[in-house]
């Protein structure tokens, strides 16, 4: 299988959302590839992408408040849940074990 294809189990209770999700992951893996270059993970410490993260809720609460019909109010959230990924992606840098798949915190 190529490694440009990832296939991703969806939940029943999550099958209305397929489309969505697809292009919602499709949107962050873009913009984690243009951005690729800048090494956040491996560069910044938690901190520093948590207060990236700050900033990206503020630019989308911005966005929002401008104008939530604008694509680019979709790509802000994009944007925050990359941060997110990237301090997840830190934070496995740094030995933070993530065993069973099935092992969620229920919310």
């Amino acid at each position: 299988m190529p490694n440009d294809i990832m296939l991703i189990h969806v939940p029943d209770s999550l099958l209305e959302y397929t489309d969505t999700l697809a292009d919602f992951f499709d949107g962050m893996i873009r913009k984690l590839d243009v951005n690729s270059h800048k090494k956040t993970p491996t560069t910044k410490d938690i901190p520093d992408i948590i207060e990236n993260l700050r900033e990206e809720v503020l630019e989308f609460e911005e966005q929002l408040a401008l104008n939530k019909f604008d694509e680019n109010t979709l790509i802000e959230l994009m944007d925050t849940a990359n941060f997110a990924f990237l301090a997840y992606v830190a934070l496995r840098l740094q030995g933070v074990k993530h065993g069973s798949k099935n092992k969620v915190a229920q919310g």
